[in-house]
């Protein structure tokens, strides 16, 4: 996906438009026609991008008929097939359950395709089988773009009557169209303001380039308090104005100390001043990483004056925080090596499930697979990865999501964001 968009902002708002669509629209009806998702929302682009979606089942669904037991090569096969779907494909009838993902999916690459075209683009041709982008295949593309078809077009031209060209040519092409007609490039506010009429859209959370990607849950902080923050952070100073209210110090002072006037004068060059106004101790110096002069006796001090820094208790050090919170040891070497956490999806695919998953969750398909699992890896939780398999591939290739291998992928998931 772009790399101009908040992540999060993006599929949020795509899910929130489609469920707002489908309930004004479903209050009424209980299954949506072909005629009726063509006038679905006032972007004709999404409603175009959902009959796409639905060919696409369509034909995959088709493809099942093709039995090891017949010739499905015979012209009266061929022909009679070819009639049954047309006439199946009068009768449209979808539920909102099947129609909503749809809906979201359609609405996420339509706001793509009008914010960031080259990109768009860029992963659709991408997305093509074998590295190869057929005639038909951009036929298809020009028909179901209505927003900035001139790219498509332009690279149908460029083709010049070939069944086919390699992706990487394909997307010379889309350069060269955004370079020579970079000026037919549609704006977005007119499209702003038509989703604006059902689901109000704030450009600024929607691009990456306005706010971060994640938003954290916890009360903001400013950024000069955390920039220098280590991984273990030193113990914490005691401001001067909280001293008051400081019940006791955590080492208390020793009874038979006296006043050392001299020494506290010594002291007035450090610059550190105690509540009453008086001199202070040298600069503090955190406890994890050097003893209190009180500890070691080395000054004393008057009894009465409470010292700038109260002692804490000494964070815990990085070998007690790991044992605290480390897991119970699974039972076997195994359970081991499943708990582990990972750092790529791709790096932890192996071999045999590789093929398995190209096969049975991307039809084939290794170019698709490649890209699933890069864009994968670029995103930050476990749940922007569960809404992506769920509302793009499996919608897209149409998941048994019961499957073996949807399960293992989901576990592969965990264990990468956990």
């Amino acid at each position: 996906m772009s790399n101009k968009f908040n992540a999060n902002a993006l599929t949020e708002y795509s899910k929130s438009y489609a469920r707002r669509i489908a309930s004004d629209f479903y209050q009424q009806h209980a299954t949506m026609n072909g005629k009726q998702i063509l006038s679905l929302t006032p972007i004709s682009q999404i409603n175009l991008f959902i009959i796409s979606s639905l060919s696409d089942k369509w034909q995959a669904d088709a493809a099942k008929f093709r039995s090891p037991y017949f010739d499905f090569t015979n012209e009266e096969v061929q022909e009679a097939l070819q009639n049954f779907m047309n006439v199946v494909s009068q009768y449209i009838s979808v539920r909102r359950e099947h129609l909503e993902p749809l809906l979201a999916d359609a609405t996420r690459r339509a706001i793509i395709l009008i914010f960031d075209p080259r990109s768009y683009f860029d992963d659709l041709l991408r997305g093509q089988p074998d590295f190869t982008v057929t005639s038909a295949a951009l036929k298809q593309i020009v028909r179901y773009t209505k927003i900035n078809q001139f790219i498509p077009a332009h690279i149908t031209q460029r083709m010049n009557g070939k069944s086919f060209i390699y992706v990487n040519q394909a997307l010379i092409y889309l350069d060269e169209a955004l370079t020579q007609k970079g000026h037919e490039i549609e704006q977005y506010d007119k499209f702003v303001a038509q989703f604006s009429e059902k689901l109000p859209m704030d450009v600024s959370a929607l691009l990456r380039s306005h706010v971060p990607d994640s938003i954290p849950a916890a009360p903001l902080r400013s950024f000069f308090d955390t920039a220098i923050e280590s991984t273990v952070p030193p113990a914490p100073l005691v401001a001067i104005e909280s001293l008051a209210e400081t019940t006791s110090p955590a080492i208390p002072p020793r009874p038979d100390l006296t006043p050392a006037p001299d020494l506290v004068e010594d002291f007035s060059s450090s610059g550190t001043k105690f509540i009453d106004g008086t001199s202070g101790g040298p600069e503090p110096v955190a406890p994890i990483s050097q003893p209190s002069p009180l500890q070691t006796g080395a000054i004393t001090t008057p009894t009465e004056v409470k010292q700038p820094i109260i002692a804490v208790d000494t964070p815990p050090s990085l070998n007690d925080t790991l044992r605290d919170t480390a897991p119970a040891e699974p039972s076997t070497v195994a359970e081991t090596f499943h708990r582990a956490p990972i750092e790529s999806v791709a790096r932890s695919i192996s071999l045999n499930q590789k093929f398995r998953f190209i096969n049975q969750l991307f039809n084939g398909n290794s170019s698709a697979y490649n890209q699933a699992v890069e864009e994968i890896d670029t995103l930050n939780n476990y749940g922007q990865a569960l809404d992506l398999i769920s509302y793009r591939y499996a919608s897209q290739y149409l998941w048994d999501m019961s499957s073996d291998e949807v399960s293992e992928l989901v576990e592969i998931l965990k264990r990468r964001f956990s």
